[in-house]
């Protein structure tokens, strides 16, 4: 639900701020967003650690363990949120060491560096909250004030830019601080009501639970760090190299590509837990039969999303923002797409690792190649542009995904021949259905508006679906599908 909300209010939202900042400052603003997702590296791991030792301590009902996790970790926290704030601070006098001179024609910008800082002080010991609502269980709260909070601001935003729509980048500015502040204390106050959580306290912080912390965090902070060269790099490349005006370019396709990898990505959140249940239960057989037909349910959807987003990205983009911009965006799109079918092909290679403790390793490639992928994206930026500084985050995107493929079959002891066999090859007729399905549809019905595209995609879909029942599924699948429809549909009858 927050997935889907989270979409609609981008869908709606993202062309209003585009007009109302125009694409200089909005450059800026997602630079901006890019050195904020920077200052996540100070989480040091120590964030996703929290989930599991909160879930720990909880489950063995020990607040002492618990009151410790909890108060060391905020402690911490409080010490990053400064750092970022005197970061920010700095940066509210210097904007131009990030975003260069182009700044100085940018009204309020030292405000709206400052402002940012203060949400940033605010978001790391926010974590501690949301982490602890996670480690006990509490997801519905979190999600659902989390969607109300984004309906609300984005009716906010819509309002305040109607009625002042000069102060565009200062009113965005100053509601961040504004919303996280009241996350802080909506979620803050769930954990202090909550009986079986105990209170913080100074005498509960513990440099040796900080110790343990930071061990567990350490593989998920390289993936972290990798993660943040990878992406965030690119606006803060296309500003300083091209131009701020241009990362707008660059940002809207990204923008369609991380959600059809997001919603794969949601889909398949429930499947590490999954794995670790049957590495624990010792059933290796098991194991290794649910990760490849878990992976081959996951590409049914992985696989399929970049020849839509091929046959209907550039106008779709042109519809919701504007022809300049699909044109602009068009080998942008083509180029993320090639790392959209890499990351489909490993969909659930990060996951078995993970599940397996065995992702350190994996963890190290993907940050050294996205390394190297910031000198390629400058290079690639200085010669060819927009494609260039693409082609360079595409590249880290295939590799690293290669690795975790190659990694992950070797620790399941399945080959690639199999995996391969076993999974993206049982869905070929499909996806080459589903090829000429939307390839017949946009020359013979040219799409003008979103129920077009909207049409053409429900039919290729189920065109492809069919396909999928008939050519890929086998047998003793599609009955006990069947079966579990026949189950469903008398429950829903006897509640009648």
């Amino acid at each position: 639900m927050l997935y889907g909300i989270n979409i609609v209010v981008v869908f709606i939202m993202s062309p209003i701020i585009i007009r109302v900042l125009g694409n200089r400052d909005y450059g800026l603003w997602e630079l901006v967003m890019s050195v904020i997702g920077y200052m996540g590296l100070l989480d040091l791991g120590i964030g996703p650690a929290m989930v599991r030792f909160v879930a720990v301590a909880d489950g063995k009902q020990d607040r002492v363990d618990l009151q410790r996790t909890i108060s060391t970790a905020f402690a911490f926290f409080l010490g990053a949120g400064a750092l970022a704030l005197s970061f920010f601070f700095v940066l509210s006098y210097s904007p131009q060491l990030i975003a260069g001179g182009q700044t100085k024609d940018i009204a309020n910008v030292g405000t709206v560096f400052l402002l940012l800082g203060v949400n940033a002080c605010l978001s790391f010991p926010l974590q501690v909250f949301i982490t602890t609502l996670m480690g006990v269980q509490r997801h519905y709260f979190i999600n659902f004030t989390r969607a109300f909070l984004a309906i609300i601001r984005a009716l906010i935003v819509f309002f305040l830019f109607r009625h002042y729509p000069g102060y565009g980048l200062i009113l965005l500015a100053l509601l961040e601080p504004f919303f996280t502040f009241a996350q802080f204390l909506l979620f803050a106050g769930a954990v202090y009501y909550d009986k079986a959580i105990p209170n913080l306290a100074i005498s509960a912080v513990s440099f040796s639970k900080l110790k343990e912390l930071f061990t567990f965090g350490v593989k998920s902070t390289i993936m972290l760090v990798a993660s943040r060269l990878q992406n965030q790099s690119v606006p803060l490349i296309i500003a300083n190299v091209i131009g701020l005006g241009s990362v707008v370019y660059f940002v809207m396709p990204n923008r369609l590509v991380d959600y059809a990898k997001g919603l794969t990505q949601a889909v398949g959140f429930p499947l590490a837990p999954y794995f670790g249940a049957s590495i624990g239960r010792g059933d290796t057989e098991g194991l290794v039969s649910s990760w490849l037909k878990s992976s081959l349910a996951l590409q049914v959807f992985s696989l399929a999303a970049p020849l839509a987003i091929l046959f209907y990205g550039e106008v779709f983009l042109s519809i919701w923002i504007g022809q300049e911009y699909a044109t602009a965006g068009r080998w942008v799109i083509i180029f993320l797409l090639f790392g959209l079918v890499a990351d489909a092909l490993a969909i659930n290679a990060m996951r078995i690792l993970m599940a397996q403790g065995l992702h350190g390793r994996c963890a190290l490639i993907w940050l050294i190649l996205s390394i190297f992928s910031i000198p390629l994206g400058i290079v690639g930026a200085s010669n060819w542009g927009l494609a260039g500084v693409t082609l360079g985050t595409t590249l880290v995107m295939v590799l690293g995904s290669a690795a975790s493929l190659v990694l992950a079959c070797s620790s399941m002891q399945v080959s690639l021949k199999r995996y391969f066999n076993e999974t993206v090859m049982r869905l070929m007729f499909p996806l080459i259905v589903l090829v000429f399905t939307l390839f017949v549809q946009t020359n013979f019905m040219p799409v003008k508006t979103y129920i077009d595209i909207l049409f053409q995609i429900l039919v290729g879909g189920s065109i492809y679906m069919i396909a999928v029942w008939r050519f890929t599924l086998e047998n003793d699948v599609r009955d006990k599908l069947l079966v579990h429809l026949k189950l469903k549909r008398c429950s829903y009858g006897k509640q009648g």
